[in-house]
């Protein structure tokens, strides 16, 4: 029987530290707690494997005003709390609602967090107007600076759709729609923060003044650049390049993607992300229900041959949902996941794995590699694409036992080398039998694994919770290799912890033996 770290209190000379990351893909760690319900989970993981986890608890204030907690918690790359069990909350004001397909977190270029709260506080008590203030937090916990108030200090009823990314003076830049000066119009501004909160502008860039924009993002250009994409007025994204002055690089916008959508509800059927060396990697899935990708260099040149209407992913038999890019830097290719889908999605859901060129040429035949056939009746979360060891990539999706509502999740991960063969076949890394929803995966920590996390409701929750996964990216097992911890006291003692930590007095079956003595503490279970 496997080990289960995660489920054990650990004991030192000194301090009683939290759970590991769990070794068990029964079990996997809970995040949140069981009775605190939520929206908008977002998690984040640093290069140094520290996850931050962000989501929106509705609560009423003492005054009767409704409100949201916007409450965190920390784990460390060794799976520890920071914050005590039911985290921490960060802020609450009064709030009646939330924005959905925004970024509530982004991690700055020295692994904190820049969290975003969206709430009244400076809005007139008999009006609804919102703003978004920024809050900065470290690796440890600390809140370095913060709140610092977008828009300088102006609420309005259209602030929404927050975008941000970290840039190359250690500040962050934000983008998000507000109405423009005299309200004819709903615009997109653009501003920027140094690492200390200030701004780097007296006032925010207003992109089209006097034009309709919604939907932007905004990525690091490089060069201390940021690119702007948004959708205008003739319902086509487009780019443009913004200096750290605030200049607008390119003098006018360039047209990104030109196509369709699948959705009159665009934010789902499209994904953003910083390209190699600058520019943009723009996924969608169109009106065909097509997979496609756009490639803009940061230069403002299309990468890939079908430019603004984007280079089709799926092979000719199958069409896709939203295609999920990873760059794979040492071989200069882009590897791509995706959904093959059979008859607009009526007849199920596959798994596959295309490899591109740097020019958009596919280089695994037109259909790419079979990750999970594509079967009848069968639902299949978006894959998500990630650099492996030894120059291999993994996918992990989401599997659904059934075609109902109500049907178990359980969550796989396989592994590709370079030439398109699968050295590792889909294995799973949480077999609980619930319903699992957000879906999200880390970037490659420590060269050797990932943090998988979701949401599920378990037996015995009020609530869903957030949970998370160590998983191995050598071999996709959930093994972390944390078998000893160091203490100062070289006494031997025995304890017995339930799975759910609590400490027992006499042995029993299911229970785990911590067994602390010369110098380390050892795991055994019992």
């Amino acid at each position: 029987m496997k080990k289960l770290v995660s489920t054990l209190l650990l004991l030192s000379a000194a301090t009683a530290v939290s759970a590991q990351w769990s070794e068990d893909p029964a079990v996997n760690n809970r995040i949140t707690p069981s009775n605190v319900g939520f929206y908008e989970p977002t998690v984040r993981t640093n290069s140094d494997g520290v996850t931050y986890y962000f989501y929106l608890a509705p609560t009423i204030l003492a005054n009767g005003n409704d409100a949201f907690q916007h409450r965190m918690q920390i784990y460390t790359a060794e799976g520890k709390r920071v914050y005590g069990a039911a985290g921490k909350i960060l802020t609450q004001e009064r709030n009646i609602t939330w924005t959905k397909y925004c970024d509530y977190t982004v991690l700055d270029n020295d692994g904190n967090c820049l969290v975003a709260a969206y709430d009244l506080r400076d809005s007139d008590p008999a009006k609804y107007d919102f703003n978004y203030y920024i809050y900065k937090i470290a690796p440890t916990g600390e809140q370095l600076w913060g709140p610092v108030a977008l828009n300088n200090g102006q609420a309005d009823a259209n602030t929404l759709f927050l975008r941000m990314c970290a840039t190359d003076d250690g500040g962050t830049a934000y983008v998000y729609c507000t109405s423009s000066a005299d309200g004819k119009y709903r615009v997109t501004q653009l501003e920027r923060l140094d690492k200390d909160g200030h701004p780097l502008w007296q006032q925010p860039v207003v992109i089209e003044p006097e034009s309709e924009t919604t939907r932007p993002f905004v990525v690091n250009n490089g060069e201390n650049e940021v690119m702007v994409i948004y959708q205008d007025a003739t319902g086509e994204f487009v780019a443009r390049v913004f200096d750290a002055q605030g200049n607008d690089v390119w003098k006018e916008s360039i047209v990104l993607y030109s196509g369709g959508f699948s959705s009159q509800y665009v934010f789902p059927s499209i994904d953003v992300q910083a390209g190699p060396g600058g520019g943009v990697i723009f996924c969608v899935m169109n009106g065909a229900y097509d997979g496609l990708i756009v490639y803009l260099t940061r230069d403002g040149q299309y990468g890939f041959p079908d430019g603004n209407y984007g280079t089709r992913v799926p092979g000719p038999d199958y069409q896709s949902t939203v295609p999920n890019v990873c760059y794979q830097p040492e071989e200069q290719a882009f590897y791509v996941a995706f959904n093959n889908m059979a008859y607009y999605g009526y007849d199920g859901y596959g798994v596959s794995v295309q490899k591109f060129s740097l020019e958009g040429e596919p280089l695994w035949g037109d259909n790419g590699v079979e990750i999970l056939p594509t079967q009848p009746n069968q639902q299949v979360s978006t894959p998500t694409m990630r650099l492996a060891p030894d120059g291999r990539m993994a996918v992990l999706y989401q599997y659904m036992g059934g075609n109902t509502s109500t049907a178990p999740v359980s969550s796989y991960i396989a592994i590709v080398d370079k030439d398109g063969q699968v050295v590792v076949e889909p294995q799973d890394f949480s077999t609980t039998l619930n319903v699992k929803k957000n879906f999200s995966v880390s970037p490659l920590i420590g060269g050797n694994h990932y943090i998988a996390s979701w949401t599920e409701r378990r037996t015995g929750s009020t609530s869903e919770c957030i949970y998370s996964q160590y998983v191995n990216a050598l071999d996709g097992s959930t093994t972390n290799g944390i078998e000893t911890v160091a203490t100062a006291d070289d006494r031997q003692a025995d304890a017995l912890w339930t799975l759910d930590g609590n400490r027992h007095q006499q042995p029993a079956k299911g229970l785990n033996i911590v067994r602390r003595g010369g110098k380390t503490t050892k795991f055994i279970n019992k």
